[in-house]
């Protein structure tokens, strides 16, 4: 069974759709803008602010919402708390929201100075708030007071260890020519002893008899009888 072939899709992380959403947001944002200055604009009227400056109450509100939101994420993304931050956009722009449904709304008189002071007010607050953000985003933070007042541990210099004595290596011995093998002699065989044979029984040699002669008998017969 041949598998189905994979559903091209588009990547959320694509560099297009990055492209395609930021273009997006800055469209949506100058045509918030635009709609919104008008209205802003007359309703700083309303706070007596003289018509010549009044397009600049919208630049405040507006732009403080952008800027708010912008250093939010770059504290995010150094892992600090931009709570803050995310606390005065939503400030602002619940500001600019409500001026412009009560410019479109049409309201009272007394409801038109409440809207009109609160216009102007925000201003020197969107300073102080936009130096502070300029100076996390710009300025380095500083080593903390108890690290910068610790006095550091000393620690005990180690002596240095001495050097080893270096060794002269002794000088090679010249090399001998290898010494002939000397011829390992056969073994020579030795014989068999031979059986030992027994000494042969002398037998005692008989001496020659010499006859007896009749004058040796009477001289023994003699001799015998005068030793009597």
């Amino acid at each position: 069974m041949t598998a189905p072939a994979p559903v091209a899709r588009i990547a959320a992380d694509s560099r297009p759709v990055l492209i395609v959403t930021v273009i997006t947001t800055a469209a949506v944002a100058l045509a918030s803008f635009a709609l919104s200055f008008a209205s802003l604009r007359d309703a700083a009227l309303w706070g007596r602010v003289p018509e010549g400056l009044a397009f600049l109450v919208p630049v405040v509100i507006d732009a403080s919402v952008l800027v708010y939101g912008l250093v939010a994420l770059v504290l995010r993304s150094r892992g600090r708390s931009g709570a803050w931050a995310w606390t005065l956009m939503l400030l602002f722009t619940v500001v600019s929201i409500g001026a412009n449904a009560a410019h479109a709304y049409d309201v009272g008189p007394q409801l038109r100075t409440i809207v009109g002071v609160v216009l102007v007010a925000l201003a020197p607050l969107s300073v102080l708030t936009s130096t502070h953000a300029l100076a996390l985003l710009v300025v380095a933070d500083g080593p903390s007071p108890a690290t910068a007042t610790a006095p550091e541990p000393e620690v005990a210099a180690e002596p240095a260890p001495e050097p080893a004595p270096e060794l002269t290596p002794a000088p090679a011995a010249a090399e001998l020519p290898a010494p002939a093998p000397v011829p390992t002699p056969a073994p020579v065989p030795t014989p068999a002893p031979a059986p030992a044979v027994a000494p042969a029984v002398r037998r005692p040699r008989l001496g020659r008899l010499t006859p007896v002669t009749q004058d040796a008998l009477d001289l023994g017969m003699n001799m015998a009888g005068v030793d009597a």
